[in-house]
């Protein structure tokens, strides 16, 4: 499978970078990344896309401002002059995944038909977009190991990490790097964590919380799947489940032995996936 690379500018004017496989189908499915998420790392995304091609479906991998860890992307200055600025999962800020979002979608908006796959961080990030945007030829959803945030704040090492950047924010130091990383694996920016924490927009899919509030997938009105490692959680059926009941054409599903990224299981995963795209 042959993949090309293409660009966009933003609203915001800062240029992101795609993987695109087009074939010129009626239907494509494009990608959205989670935290630090990128084409490289991200080896269930490329099996979906060869069985997507082979469905005759096109494929989009689109980063955002938070693919990768830290990257320099370019972006346009006054007098439309070219710079570039410091972005990446450890400085980006989640409500500007907005911009991201709508210049994608604007590149595929010719498709007749578009499905979205989003991961982790990225499922959270296409519904906020969808909290205000209507997508006309939007026909179905995936969301891959959705992020429930509710309970953030009760990991261990949160409070030393908030009081580090409440600390360097004092201090008028935003982009210091935090000594610890975000979820174990990633680093982060003091302003980016302080963000992360205080946003309300982010945690929007609480399935995990009793009375969380799910209004932002009750505004879905297209087919939805849910799906989800078994090593994510003990409750991963319960979990799915109760998304998909939230959605009037919702579905879930778990795939065993994986884990958040679908190790080792990204074929079972995409014929998964690819069941409910094509029937």
């Amino acid at each position: 499978m042959q993949w090309e690379y293409v660009e966009i500018k933003t609203d915001q004017d800062i240029f992101l970078n795609g993987f695109y496989a087009s074939k010129g189908n009626k239907s494509c499915a494009i990608f959205i990344p989670g935290v630090s998420g990128c084409f490289i790392e991200n080896k269930f995304a490329c099996v979906l896309a060869q069985d997507c091609v082979k469905n005759n479906i096109d494929f989009l991998f689109a980063h955002n401002q938070g693919s990768f860890q830290i990257i320099k992307l370019p972006c346009l200055k006054e007098e439309d002059k070219l710079s570039s600025k410091m972005l990446g999962a450890a400085y980006e800020h989640f409500d500007d995944c907005v911009y991201d979002l709508d210049a994608w979608f604007r590149f595929v908006s010719g498709y007749e038909n578009l499905y979205v796959i989003a991961h982790s961080l990225g499922c959270n990030k296409l519904l906020h977009y969808l909290q205000k945007h209507k997508i006309s030829n939007l026909k179905k959803i995936v969301l891959l190991a959705p992020e429930d945030l509710a309970n953030f704040i009760n990991i261990p090492e949160h409070s030393g990490m908030l009081t580090e950047a409440e600390t360097n924010l004092a201090a008028n130091q935003p982009d210091k790097i935090l000594s610890k990383k975000f979820l174990g694996y990633c680093v982060i920016s003091s302003q980016t964590y302080y963000d992360f924490v205080n946003n309300k927009n982010i945690n929007n899919i609480p399935y995990k919380t009793p009375y969380g509030d799910m209004s932002a997938l009750k505004n879905i009105d297209c087919p939805l799947f849910a799906v989800i490692g078994a090593k994510e959680d003990e409750r991963a059926t319960e979990y799915m489940q109760k998304i998909a009941d939230v959605v009037k054409y919702g579905k879930s599903a778990v795939i065993s032995d994986a884990n958040h990224v679908f190790k080792n299981q990204e074929k079972i995963l995409s014929l998964t996936v690819m069941e409910f795209l094509i029937n």
